[in-house]
C-alpha cells in the first residue's frame, strides 16, 4: 500500500472535530480567560456581560448559560490567598516584613486573581468580604492568632490595613516610588514601621518570651475548642438548609473557604 494511503488514516483522525463537550470546556476557558483579565482591568462594576463575550469571541448567552450571572463567574476568577500561614515561621519581631513580602509576593505570581479582587473591593460586596476575611479571620490571617498584648485585635488589623494599602499604592494606583521600587527595598523601609504592631506592649511591659508563650498556648487551645464549636454549628446549619454564603458571612470567611471547609455540609444555593 502507498505510503500516502497509508498516513490517510492518521490524518483523517487528527482532523476529526471536537466533541461537544470539549468545545464546551474549550468556549468555559475562553469565556474565564477574557474575565479574568477584563475584572482584572475595570474592576466589577465596569465589566460587562457584553464586552466578556466580546473578548472571548463568543455570544453573550453563551457567557449566561456557562454561568449564570456576572456575580458567579466573578466568584470563579477571583481570589485571594486562603492562609498566610507560613508568613509565621521566623523571628517574631520580623512578622510584619515577612507578610509584605508575602503579600507582594502572592500579587505578582497570581495577578489574575488577586487583582479582581482589590480592583472590585469598593463597589462589590462579595470581593470587599474577600478582603476583609484576609485581614480580620484568623484562619486566612495568621497574626491575628499569634500577637498578644493590649489591643492584640485592633493591632492585626492595622497590620493588615497596612500591607493592603501598599498593595493599593503598588497595584492600582501605581503611586511613583512604590510602584516602581524593588519589593525587597520597601520591606526594609516598612517592615521596621510595623514591629510597634507586632510587638505590642510586650516590650515596655517587661513580658518574658516564656509568659508570651504561655499566653500563646492558652490562646490557642481556647481557639481549637471554638473552632470544634464553629464546625459542629456550620455543619448542623447547612444540613438544615442554610447556605454557604450564609454559613461564611456569619463566620467571617468566603463562600468558597465554607465549602471547603465543611464540603459534605449541603448547599441551599
Amino acid at each position: 500500500m502507498p505510503v500516502h494511503e497509508m498516513e490517510a488514516p492518521v490524518r483523517e483522525a487528527a482532523a476529526a472535530p471536537a466533541s461537544r463537550a470539549e468545545r464546551r470546556r474549550q468556549t468555559r476557558q475562553l469565556i474565564l480567560d477574557a474575565a479574568r483579565e477584563l475584572f482584572a482591568e475595570r474592576g466589577y462594576i465596569e465589566t460587562t456581560i457584553r464586552a466578556i463575550a466580546q473578548r472571548a469571541d463568543v455570544d453573550p448567552a453563551l457567557v449566561m448559560q456557562h454561568f449564570g450571572t456576572k456575580s458567579a463567574l466573578f466568584d470563579e476568577v477571583a481570589g485571594i490567598p486562603e492562609t498566610l500561614d507560613d508568613a509565621l515561621e521566623g523571628p517574631p519581631e520580623e512578622l510584619g516584613e515577612r507578610l509584605l513580602r508575602h503579600a507582594m509576593a502572592d500579587v505578582d505570581r497570581k495577578e489574575d486573581r488577586t487583582m479582581p479582587v482589590l480592583r472590585s473591593m469598593l463597589t462589590h460586596p462579595e470581593a470587599a468580604h474577600a478582603v476583609r476575611c484576609a485581614i480580620m479571620n484568623p484562619e486566612t490571617s495568621p497574626w491575628t492568632r499569634v500577637l498578644v498584648g493590649p489591643d492584640a485585635e485592633r493591632r492585626s488589623v492595622l497590620i493588615g490595613t497596612l500591607v493592603l494599602g501598599v498593595l493599593v499604592a503598588r497595584y492600582m494606583v501605581h503611586l511613583p516610588g512604590v510602584a516602581d521600587a524593588p519589593a525587597e527595598r520597601l520591606v526594609d523601609l516598612l517592615g521596621p514601621c510595623l514591629r510597634p504592631l507586632v510587638l505590642g506592649d510586650a516590650e515596655s511591659a517587661g513580658a518574658t518570651p516564656g509568659s508570651a508563650l504561655d499566653a500563646l498556648a492558652e490562646a490557642d487551645a481556647a481557639r481549637r475548642a471554638a473552632t470544634a464549636r464553629v464546625d459542629e454549628c456550620a455543619r448542623a446549619a447547612l444540613a438544615a438548609g442554610a447556605s454557604y454564603g450564609d454559613v461564611g458571612r456569619l463566620v467571617g470567611i468566603t463562600r468558597q473557604a465554607a465549602r471547603k471547609r465543611w464540603p459534605q455540609g449541603g448547599d441551599a444555593e
